[in-house]
C-alpha cells in the first residue's frame, strides 16, 4: 500500500518541473519511504508503506531496464508469475509486476491476483500505462490536456502536479448530496476524473486511448473448487506480509468468518473491535470478544468516546481529500489508529453484503417469497406515514426501515433501487440549494441498469456503484490516514465471480441473506453470529455532532449567507431538529459539513 504520483509532458516546449510536496501530501500514504524519478519527459513520485520486503530492494519508483514503476497495491500471486518469469528469489510484487507487465502488457492483468493502481513507464519507447485493479479497491485519479497527462491517489497532489483552478461540477455535487459518495468517472471537479475499476489509459507517440480490460458480466462461475476452499485460499493469500497483519472482527457474519479462517493459518492471530463507550447501538465489542474467544485469536476491544471523536473532527473533515458523507469513515479511522501498534495490514470482512444481498435494502426481496407482504404493505402505509424519521431511537429506527420497505415494494426495479440507495431526495436537495442544480446526470448514473432484471440489476449496481465508490473508497481513504492497509478476501476475483453468478437462493433463502455463508459456516462459529440482525458500523452522529455544528465557522448564518451556496433557513431547520434528530438531522447535517470543510480546503483550487 502506497501513494502515487506522476506527470507526463505530451508537449516537449513545456518545462519539466520536479514538485516535492507531492511526496509531503501522499507521505501519510507511505511513510517508509519517498522518492521521485524525473526522465526527460515524465516524473514519478512514490511514498511507500513497506509490507512485502521490508528493505530498500523494493522502494520505489522501481527501475528496470530503462522502464519504470509506481504501484500502489498487492499482488498476491507474486511467487507463482515469478516462477512463470524464471525471476529467482524474487523478493517483492514490484520487482515481478514490472517485469511480468512488460512482457505481457494488458493481457497479463488477467493473471494477477491482487488490487492494484499503477503506471508503467518505457521511457525507450516513450510509453505509459495506467492501470486499476477490477473493482476499484484502490484509487488513481488523472487528468490531461494536449500538454499533459497527471495521476495520483489522490486529488489534493494531483492538482499540486496540474497547478490551475478547476470548476466545482455541479452534477457531481447534485449526486453527493442524494448518495453521500461521488459514483464512477467524474470527481467533484470538473476536467479531473478517476480511472474507472477494471480501466486503462495507454499513452504513445502522443495518442491517448482509454480501455476497459475487465468486465464481471464477461466472467464465467468456472471454478470447480467449492466456494469454502475458495475463500480459504482467498483468505489465506492475503495473510502474505513482512509487516505485522491481523483482522477486523466487528462481530457480524463476515469478518466473523475472515477471522475464522485466518486463524487456521495464523496461529498468533490478532483481532480487533471497535464500538462507543455506554451505546448498546453503537457497540458490538461483547460479540466480538465471544467470537475471539471461539475462533481463538488475540483480541483487542476498543472502546471510543464522543469527546475522543470530537477532539479529532477537525482533523478528520480537514484530511477528507473530496466530498465523502458515509459517517462510518469515523470508525474505520479511529479502528485503524487503535491499531497501528499491532498491525500495519488488516483483513475485513468487506464486499460480501453487495455480493451477497447483506443489506436491510436487500430485504425486499422478502416479496418473492412472500407476495402477500406488498399487501400488507399498502395497507400499513397511511399508519406509517404518521412517524418521523429517526436513526437514533430503536423503536423509531424500526418504523423508519418499515417505510421504506414499503414504499420501495410499490416501485419499478430501477426506481426501487435508486430509493433504497439514496440518503436524501430530489426535493430536499432543491431546498438546501440556493443555486438551481438539475438531476439529469444522477439518473444517467443509473441507465445502464435498467433492463436487466431485479437481482442482477441490484447486484451489479451494488458492485459498481456502492462497492467502488463508497465501501472501498472508504477503507482505502481512512486506513492510510493511519498507514493501515485494508484487504478484503471477499474481493478475491474468484469469489466475486463466484458469487456473481451464484443462484440467487445461495444470496437471499426466504428470510434467511447471505445464505451461502450460514450453509457453508454455521458449524464454524457460535450460533449468536448467524441469528443476530444486521448493524452496520454506525456512528451515533445526533450525540457527537451538536457541539461541533454550534462551534462551525462554515455554518454561521453570516458564513453560509456569504457564500451564496447554501439556503441557510433549511440549515437552521437541521440544527433545531438535531437534538431529536428527526428527518435523519444528523446525517444531513454532517453531509453539509463535510462539503463545507473540503471546499475550504480547496479554495485556492476552485475556480469561481
Amino acid at each position: 500500500m502506497c501513494g502515487i504520483a506522476g506527470i507526463m509532458h505530451l508537449n516537449k516546449e513545456i518545462k519539466l518541473n520536479v514538485q516535492s510536496d507531492v511526496l509531503v501530501s501522499l507521505k501519510h500514504r507511505g511513510p517508509d519511504a519517498q522518492r521521485y524519478f524525473a526522465f526527460d519527459n515524465a516524473v514519478f513520485y512514490h511514498t511507500r508503506l513497506s509490507i512485502i520486503d521490508l528493505t530498500e530492494h523494493s522502494h520505489q519508483p522501481f527501475l528496470w531496464n530503462n522502464k519504470c514503476l509506481v504501484f500502489n497495491g498487492e499482488i498476491f500471486n507474486y511467487q507463482t508469475l515469478a516462477k512463470s518469469l524464471n525471476i529467482p528469489n524474487a523478493k517483492s510484487d514490484t520487482e515481478v509486476l514490472i517485469q511480468y507487465f512488460d512482457k505481457y502488457k494488458i493481457e497479463g492483468l488477467h493473471h494477477l491476483n491482487g488490487f492494484f493502481a499503477f503506471a508503467f513507464y518505457d521511457n525507450e519507447q516513450q510509453e505509459l500505462y495506467l492501470v486499476r485493479d477490477r473493482y476499484g479497491e484502490k484509487p488513481l485519479y488523472y487528468y490531461y490536456d494536449e500538454n499533459i497527462l497527471a495521476f495520483a491517489s489522490e486529488i489534493y497532489p494531483l492538482l499540486q502536479l496540474i497547478d490551475k483552478k478547476f470548476s466545482i461540477n455541479e452534477d457531481v455535487l447534485y449526486t453527493y448530496f442524494r448518495l453521500h459518495y461521488i459514483a464512477r468517472e467524474n470527481s467533484i471537479f470538473k476536467g479531473i476524473k478517476r480511472l474507472l475499476p477494471g480501466h486503462y489509459i495507454h499513452i504513445k507517440q502522443k495518442q491517448i486511448k482509454f480501455n476497459k480490460w475487465y468486465s464481471l458480466e464477461e466472467q464465467n462461475n468456472d471454478s470447480s473448487e467449492s466456494f469454502d476452499k475458495l475463500l480459504a485460499d482467498a483468505v489465506q493469500m492475503r495473510l502474505v506480509s513482512d509487516a505485522p497483519i491481523g483482522a477486523f472482527l466487528s462481530g457480524g457474519i463476515d469478518s466473523s468468518i475472515v477471522c475464522a479462517i485466518a486463524k487456521q493459518f495464523k496461529s498468533n492471530l490478532h483481532t480487533f473491535s471497535l464500538g462507543y463507550a455506554g451505546e448498546e447501538l453503537y457497540n458490538e465489542t461483547s460479540d466480538a470478544f465471544q467470537i475471539a474467544q471461539h475462533i481463538g485469536s488475540i483480541h483487542h476491544n476498543f472502546e471510543i468516546t464522543y469527546e475522543e471523536v470530537q477532539s479529532k473532527m477537525n482533523d478528520i473533515l480537514n484530511a477528507i481529500d473530496e466530498p465523502f458523507a458515509d459517517s462510518s469513515a469515523i470508525n474505520v479511522y479511529f479502528l485503524s489508529q487503535k491499531i497501528k501498534p499491532y498491525a500495519t495490514v488488516a483483513l475485513s470482512g468487506d464486499g460480501s453484503d453487495e455480493l451477497l444481498m447483506g443489506y436491510n435494502k436487500h430485504k425486499v426481496f422478502l416479496l418473492r417469497y412472500y407476495p402477500i407482504l406488498k399487501l400488507l404493505a399498502i395497507l400499513t402505509q397511511p399508519i406509517l406515514s404518521i412517524f418521523p424519521d429517526n436513526r437514533s431511537h430503536k423503536f423509531f429506527n424500526d418504523i423508519r426501515k418499515l417505510k421504506k420497505f414499503v414504499r420501495a415494494s410499490q416501485l419499478s426495479p430501477l426506481k426501487k433501487y435508486i430509493y433504497l440507495s439514496q440518503w436524501a431526495e430530489d426535493n430536499y436537495i432543491h431546498r438546501l440549494f440556493s443555486l438551481s442544480l438539475n438531476n439529469h446526470y444522477f439518473y444517467q448514473l443509473f441507465e445502464k441498469y435498467q433492463n436487466l432484471d431485479e437481482v442482477k440489476l441490484f447486484n451489479l449496481a451494488d458492485i459498481e456503484m456502492v462497492l467502488a465508490n463508497d465501501m472501498l473508497y472508504k477503507i482505502d481513504f481512512f486506513g492510510m490516514q493511519n498507514a493501515v492497509e485494508i484487504r478484503s478476501p471477499f474481493l478475491d476475483h474468484r469469489i466475486v465471480e463466484y458469487l456473481y453468478h451464484t443462484h440467487f437462493e445461495n444470496k437471499i433463502y426466504y428470510s434467511q441473506q447471505k445464505y451461502l455463508l450460514k450453509r457453508y459456516f454455521k458449524d464454524k462459529l457460535p450460533s449468536f453470529v448467524f441469528q443476530k440482525k444486521k448493524r452496520g458500523f454506525e456512528i451515533p452522529l445526533h450525540k457527537i455532532l451538536p457541539n461541533i455544528i454550534n462551534k462551525n465557522p462554515f455554518l454561521t448564518e453570516e458564513f453560509i449567507r456569504d457564500q451564496k451556496l447554501f439556503n441557510y433557513s433549511v440549515i437552521q431547520e437541521l440544527k433545531t431538529q438535531l437534538n431529536t434528530n428527526i428527518n435523519d438531522a444528523a446525517l444531513k447535517l454532517w453531509t453539509i459539513l463535510v462539503f463545507q470543510h473540503w471546499h475550504n480546503k480547496f479554495q485556492k483550487y476552485i475556480a469561481h
